[in-house]
């Protein structure tokens, strides 16, 4: 596993941040993603959900590894959202806090998608005076960050992958040169083949037209690319952006954090880039 520095408090950050959630899965099955975490050298977690479930298994962390070696972030929902009161917040990180037997997180971000509310940002803030946090800061939808979007924050959530620009690079650079620390999400985006369109059966296919042929897509080679899985050669260039601290992973396949973490390891394979560029411009929008 790599580290990259996480903030200018000295904190070293895994290039891999695992995500935990409220995907159905058993109490134990998360536990043991968290342990395949740790003994991979993940040693950043990301709450995503205040569930007493996501709590346990990052309470099983901290007891194994120690609070002082893990980065632990909070993710809570915009205000807009309805999900969370912000007058109620405070309490809750409260009790999350002491359900993980820590006494704050190094970061809480508001999954705003956007642009933050003014009750988010009163909520950071108010998180951070109490002492509930080190950093504060918001996930930004597609488009990117803009420097509005990181007025008075030490964090951001960003998506870069594939299809990231050099508008996008730039800015990242910009906000990475003013201090802010970035965290990346939605790496493998365009992983993921299209379903495959369905025939018609039986009797029908004699009244309906044969479907379509699959449109072509050009990012079809990262899962043509010998000795790679599509989700690892993403996930290794996306790691080429060095602004980046860390980049979210959200799984709860054991086998699939495996592979990703060894891609960490990996350099791209000859040409890669050059592919993953052409494949940008020729794929529709």
């Amino acid at each position: 596993m790599r580290y990259r520095p996480f903030n200018q408090l000295g904190l070293a950050v895994s290039a891999i941040t695992l995500t935990l959630d409220e995907t159905p899965i058993s109490e134990t099955e998360r536990t043991r993603l968290v342990f395949a975490a740790l003994e991979s050298g993940v040693n950043s977690f990301e709450l995503a959900s205040l569930s007493p479930d996501c709590t346990a298994a990052l309470r099983a962390a901290v007891d194994a590894a120690g609070r002082a070696v893990l980065v632990l972030m909070l993710r809570l929902p915009s205000a807009k959202d309805g999900r969370v009161a912000p007058q109620t917040s405070a309490a809750e990180v409260n009790a999350c806090l002491d359900q993980i037997g820590a006494h704050s997180f190094d970061a809480v971000m508001v999954d705003s998608e956007g642009s933050p509310t003014a009750q988010d940002a009163a909520t950071l803030h108010a998180l951070r005076a109490n002492g509930l946090t080190r950093m504060i800061g918001a996930t930004c939808g597609q488009g990117g960050p803009t420097m509005d979007l990181t007025v008075g924050y030490d964090i951001i959530a960003t998506p870069f992958g594939l299809q990231s620009d050099a508008g996008l690079r730039k800015r990242l650079r910009a906000l990475f040169e003013n201090n802010i620390t970035l965290v990346g999400y939605g790496f493998d985006d365009r992983v993921r083949p299209a379903p495959p369109v369905e025939a018609p059966r039986g009797l029908g296919r004699l009244f309906k037209r044969a479907p379509a042929p699959a449109e072509h897509d050009p990012y079809d080679f990262l899962r043509r690319t010998p000795e790679w899985d599509a989700d690892a050669l993403a996930m290794a260039y996306a790691l080429t952006e060095t602004t980046l601290a860390t980049i979210r992973v959200q799984t709860t396949d054991i086998a699939t954090l495996g592979r990703l973490a060894v891609a960490v390891e990996r350099e791209l394979p000859p040409g890669a880039s050059a592919q993953i560029e052409m494949a940008r411009f020729s794929a529709p929008a």
